[in-house]
């Protein structure tokens, strides 16, 4: 078999330091957020819920409201409601929190 030529290596003279830097922000409290960024995360849940891939009734969700606590799964949603499984009809308005349970 015939030999080759080696193949070119270029001289690596660079220090690097790549992962040795790293920085630190500061501390954001979110305990303090608004009900515009509230109404926001409603929102976006909702829209990660009926918009996903799958069926909505699949995912189970805790709803919360200043009066009551909803452990349930979505149906549909209007404009201004949501409907449960269980036939309850929410006014998204009036959800405080809405997590999705893993």
């Amino acid at each position: 078999m015939k030999k080759l030529p080696k193949i070119y290596q270029n001289e690596i003279t660079k220090n690097f330091k790549n992962n040795k830097t790293s920085y630190r922000f500061k501390n954001i409290d979110n305990a303090t957020s608004t009900t515009e960024d509230n109404a926001l995360t409603i929102e976006k849940n909702l829209t990660t819920i009926f918009d996903g891939i799958g069926y909505s009734y699949n995912i189970p969700v805790t709803i919360t409201t200043a009066t009551h606590t909803y452990h349930t799964t979505l149906i549909a949603k209007t404009s201004n409601n949501v409907v449960t499984i269980d036939n309850e009809i929410i006014p998204i308005k009036d959800i405080t929190s809405l997590n999705i349970v893993k």
